[in-house]
């Protein structure tokens, strides 16, 4: 049967009504929907499912694996609680896997209904401040949780609490769990202050039930980290011996005396204890043979056994992802998912659809890690991770901490911290690292000038690259195209002896912004330099400006992000706030008048303040195609600002979005799909956006979902357009429904007229003009109410 629909007094049939436009009932691009970028390499946890599928947590989320292929990668955007879960524990009578987080949380991952389900009771214990979640153990139907302050205990069927342990026989309340071990009804407890034994059978809650031991039994480090039962003797280890208990006592496990924190994992069904230290797995079998199998890596965080009878194991890892080998022969094979290898990103751009980014300029304290630290680049063929661990060129120089990048026609640069700059050659890959060794580029002098750290890079209009090195005598360098030298500028002279330079902004007009701190951390303001031409550098003029009004009237003296809009406007954030500079290439010759910021004015008179955003520590900022501005803050999420900053479009936190954290590292936007890229302190969360870059040809306009039904769809969207245009909806009369002003090449109409009602079914007209009336484009769509 064909539906009727009425409109305009008139009866048509759907089948007639949508005859004469060209259906388009998708969206390539689903705007507002968000997505993530994460690694897998750093993995904390795994497990073995019934069938085989080895489950695991990383700081990247939650991952299957099987047939020697990543099958399932879930992070927040799939529900689940947030990245970085530290244990992982499958519970077969329900299907499920647990992941336990630092916080207390439980996510409950159903493997058939695939859906997360958030476990907070921990979490929300108020008595104790830890409330980390070391170790879970299934035992008889229900899960026990090691957390800092004690053991929780839930029934797997209904995830109710069932038990409570805060204090475990003798020790302090509230002591730290590390490691639980049940067998035969009796649990083996881990803690911060000994070792504890007790029967299921008693009441835990009464001290006698326990066994404790301590310093007095022989445990010269009661820190005890993981504990088992092994060919009918008690094991546990320390951070610095392994001991066994023997007549009440405990002695050195002489099998395993030259290793300190061992992670037992489990006995396995051929009577082998399992374990492992950071770089070895350890295999003691029922007659007291060691066996030591080096897997070739600096960093295991967990191992499992593969099969009851097998020697093969699964290991995971902090660097390179899931390890599957046999311990009898050393030979082990790594995977990781395609895509960066760390979780850290800063330094983000793009090129015509190319993402290049740094990682960070903070040390792990961790060489492992540290190597990693390169840059990425992801274009038509994928990720590429160039760092320490995949790259000789890095590694002789020792290139890592990129947190800084540009590019040219020819080359992506990269700054670090400390190790100069990387210039990589965009057809060959061939990489150059420029450092105090090969250049002219230094640090800090004060500190070490041969640690250049490239706080900030930027090409100008001609394609040169300037870079500022923090805090140098020689503060300010230029790499003209075609060359290789670096040349150098000295602090500008109207700058005082306190002022050192930091990050780096150019403009269109090849003006330099310089944001000036102090060397105690300070802020000092904001540096605007031309620095006329390379080769004669004493030609650079500058102005400093501040907080005053008459020179600069900045918000704040602590410079964290210079921008430029579509419009040539200068948008600076502070940590107390936003200002713009209208006129940008007067502020160094003009007035006091032509140098005063703006602040951003609120249009809503009932604000409380009358500029929008004043207080706010702004940490990123960025420009869409729509002239709209992004804006990071360092513990507050981000805001969507309309063009000239007087209203709030968006706001997204942890709280309300999928965004992994409230502190924001970077902001980037690709302009060709309208994404936009937020690097915070968790990972990289991918919001999609509406605008787009503008199209060279408006000819036949892109309008969908075609149809639109009210039911269904809450706007319509409308792409090829120009940079500017106006954009006006017509009934199949020629009656005008709504007109509005849009900016880039990607528009959103919400199918209300101009009085905010929804129109009639039928087809409508999509006409753009763009800003100076040369250019039209036309579209339909079709609306079913």
């Amino acid at each position: 049967m064909r539906r009727v629909i009425r409109y305009s007094g008139l009866l048509i049939t759907l089948s007639l009504l949508l005859s004469t436009i060209e259906f388009k009932n998708l969206f390539a691009q689903q705007t507002g929907n968000w997505s993530s970028i994460t690694s897998y390499n750093t993995v904390n946890s795994i497990d073995m499912s019934s069938n085989g599928t080895i489950w695991g947590v990383s700081n990247g989320g939650l991952f299957s694996f099987e047939n020697q292929s990543f099958e399932r990668m879930l992070t927040p955007v799939d529900g689940m609680y947030r990245l970085d879960g530290s244990v992982l524990k499958y519970i077969e009578n329900i299907n499920s896997v647990a992941i336990g987080y630092i916080d207390g949380m439980i996510d409950l991952y159903s493997i058939e209904e695939q859906r997360f389900e958030q476990i907070q009771d921990i979490s929300r214990v108020q008595a104790f401040t830890s409330k980390q979640i070391n170790d879970f153990e299934v035992y008889d139907g229900s899960l026990y949780v090691a957390t800092d302050f004690g053991i929780v205990v839930y029934d797997t069927n209904t995830f109710l609490v069932s038990n409570s342990y805060t204090k475990i026989g003798s020790f302090d309340r509230g002591t730290p769990i590390f490691d639980i071990y049940i067998k035969d009804d009796r649990i083996y407890v881990a803690s911060q202050q000994g070792a504890a034994i007790a029967s299921l059978d008693a009441n835990l809650d009464i001290e006698a039930s326990w066994i404790n031991y301590n310093a007095s039994d022989g445990l010269e480090d009661v820190s005890v980290q993981s504990i088992i039962l092994f060919n009918g003797e008690v094991l546990l280890s320390t951070n610095t011996s392994t001991k066994v208990l023997r007549n009440g006592v405990w002695e050195t496990f002489s099998l395993l005396s030259g290793y300190n924190s061992v992670s037992f994992i489990e006995v396995t069904g051929n009577g082998n204890l399992l374990s492992h230290t950071i770089n070895r797995v350890l295999t003691v079998d029922r007659n007291g043979t060691l066996t030591i199998t080096n897997p070739g890596i600096n960093g295991i965080s967990d191992i499992i056994s593969m099969g009851e009878n097998s020697d093969e194991i699964s290991l995971s890892t902090l660097s390179v992802g899931l390890g599957i080998g046999e311990i009898s022969n050393n030979d082990f094979q790594y995977f990781t998912p395609t895509g960066p290898n760390l979780n850290f990103f800063d330094g983000m751009s793009f090129l015509n659809g190319t993402f290049i980014s740094g990682t960070t300029s903070i040390s792990q304290r961790n060489s492992t890690l540290d190597r990693g630290k390169g840059y990425y680049i992801r274009d038509e063929s994928g990720w590429r991770n160039f760092n320490r661990n995949t790259n000789n060129v890095l590694t002789r120089a020792q290139f890592q901490q990129a947190f800084t990048s540009t590019y040219t026609d020819d080359y992506y640069y990269f700054g670090s911290w400390g190790q100069g700059i990387a210039r990589h050659n965009r057809v060959t890959n061939d990489i150059d690292v420029f450092d105090s060794s090969n250049s002219t580029l230094r640090g800090w002098a004060d500190d070490d000038p041969n640690f250049p750290v490239i706080s900030g890079l930027e090409t100008d209009e001609n394609g040169a690259v300037w870079a500022t090195s923090r805090y140098a005598t020689n503060p300010l360098y230029v790499q003209l195209p075609g060359e290789d030298e670096w040349i150098s500028y000295g602090k500008s002279s109207v700058l005082s002896s306190n002022d050192e330079y930091l990050y780096l902004f150019v403009d269109s007009y090849n003006q330099k912004w310089i944001s000036l701190q102090s060397t105690s951390g300070g802020g000092r303001g904001l540096l605007v330099l031309d620095t006329g031409s390379p080769i004669e550098s004493n030609e650079s003029i500058g102005v400093k400006l501040t907080e005053d009004q008459g020179n600069g009237n900045l918000p704040n003296a602590m410079v964290t992000s210079v921008i430029e809009d579509k419009d040539g406007e200068i948008w600076v954030g502070t940590e107390r706030g936003i200002a713009r500079y209208i006129f940008p290439q007067f502020v160094i010759t003009g007035s006091s008048e032509e140098r005063r910021a703006q602040w951003l004015i609120n249009e809503d008179p009932d604000a409380a303040s009358p500029f929008l955003l004043r207080d706010i520590n702004v940490s990123a900022m960025a420009v869409n195609a729509a002239n709209q501005k992004w804006i990071g803050t360092a513990a507050e999420g981000v805001w969507l600002l309309n063009d000239t900053g007087s209203s709030i479009l968006k706001r997204f936190t942890s709280e309300n979005s999928p965004l992994f954290s409230d502190a924001i590292r970077d902001i980037s936007v690709n302009d060709q799909t309208g994404e936009v890229y937020i690097s915070t302190d968790a990972g990289l969360s991918v919001y999609q956006d509406v605008p787009l870059a503008a199209s060279p040809s408006m000819d036949e306009l892109k309008v969908y979902p075609n149809p639109f039904l009210y039911d269904s769809h809450n706007r319509i969207l409308i792409e090829n357009l120009s940079d500017v245009t106006t954009i006006r909806i017509l009934g199949i009369d020629g009656t005008l429904v709504r007109t509005f002003e849009n900016r880039g090449g990607r528009a959103e109409w919400n199918g209300m007229d101009s009085s905010g009602r929804q129109v009639g079914s039928g087809v409508y007209i999509v006409v753009a003009l763009d800003s100076d009336g040369n250019e039209r484009g036309f579209g339909k769509v079709a609306i079913i109410r």
